[in-house]
């Protein structure tokens, strides 16, 4: 389901229960986590390889749908994402949720997966991600986007 156009409600227009159904609960569930993502900087240097600085938690139950990625230039990456309960903090490699199939960029600066073959979907409020770079050429910014369903 796409996101809709956001409304500008009148003051004294009626509210109806679909109009919020289309621009809360619908709108809600194509919401990217963590408000666009998680941006790995190399601060004008080539990314270095190993866990990225810093972490996303997971708002609500959700299920990925995609992961983007986007980088400042054309280049190759090889991102891990692991994921772990709060009372387990931190992830660690035996943690991936990618399976086989991490996101990747290959002479190129964006790439899109919706199939996520393999990899574990289900988060739950109050998972810790963490983003792993395994390995990186050119690239100095990269932007990992996970889409979600809201469950």
């Amino acid at each position: 389901m796409p996101l809709t156009a956001y409304r500008t409600w009148a003051l004294s227009e009626l509210v109806t229960p679909a109009m919020l159904n289309e621009q809360v609960r619908d709108n809600g569930n194509v919401l990217i986590l963590g408000g666009g993502g998680f941006l790995i900087d190399g601060g004008g240097s080539v990314l270095a390889t190993g866990i990225a600085r810093g972490c996303l938690e997971v708002s609500y139950n959700c299920t990925l749908t995609a992961v983007r990625l986007f980088a400042n230039v054309a280049g190759n990456v090889v991102v891990d994402i692991w994921k772990d309960t709060y009372a387990n903090y931190p992830p660690t490699v035996a943690d991936t949720i990618t399976a086989a199939a991490k996101p990747t960029l290959s002479a190129a600066n964006k790439s899109q997966d919706t199939t996520l073959t393999g990899w574990t979907t289900a988060l739950t409020a109050g998972d810790i991600l963490y983003f792993n770079v395994d390995s990186v050429a050119t690239i100095t910014w990269l932007l990992v986007a996970l889409r979600v369903t809201r469950t």
